[in-house]
């Protein structure tokens, strides 16, 4: 891994295939930092996860960390994001945006969630950030542009690398 390069792959998520562009910053040789360039639309059905960000590395054991600002145009629900290495959950958290009452006003409601997490993989692993509303909407909230993903090399989980 010393003096290589990961190289980071676009992502579609949201209606009309919103296009999430890796902007990489590689702080040294084990870490990675991706962060979106456009807003991804969340899904309007409540309880479907849109991804917003993700990003693939290669073997070995890592610790992560997102977070996202995501927007409603409607009086809200609770909102999660959760953090996958491949298809398993390794991290995540929860948010209420607006006011939960029901015709609450209008206006944008918004909210930053920050989620962290570690795992560790004997194949390259596609990190994902996935976010959405527990309930159905009307209009699809999105995440804003600068959602971002750090992920850094460890020796092995709860020891970071040296």
């Amino acid at each position: 891994m010393a003096g290589s390069l990961l190289t980071a792959s676009s992502a579609a998520a949201g209606p009309g295939g919103t296009s999430v562009v890796a902007e990489r910053n590689l702080t040294t040789s084990q870490d990675v930092v991706r962060q979106t360039s456009s807003g991804v639309l969340l899904s309007t059905t409540g309880g479907v996860p849109t991804t917003v960000i993700s990003e693939t590395v290669p073997a070995g054991s890592w610790v992560v960390s997102s977070n996202a600002t995501l927007v409603s145009w409607e009086p809200s629900d609770y909102t999660r994001c959760t953090l996958y290495a491949g298809e398993t959950a390794v991290g995540g958290a929860t948010s209420m945006i607006g006011n939960a009452s029901t015709g609450a006003g209008s206006g944008v409601y918004a909210a930053t969630i920050a989620a962290q997490g570690a795992f560790s993989s004997a194949g390259p692993t596609t990190v994902s950030l996935r976010c959405g509303h527990d309930t159905t909407r009307n209009r699809a909230p999105y995440a804003d542009p600068g959602a971002t993903l750090w992920i850094h090399r460890s020796d092995g989980l709860g020891r970071p690398k040296r």
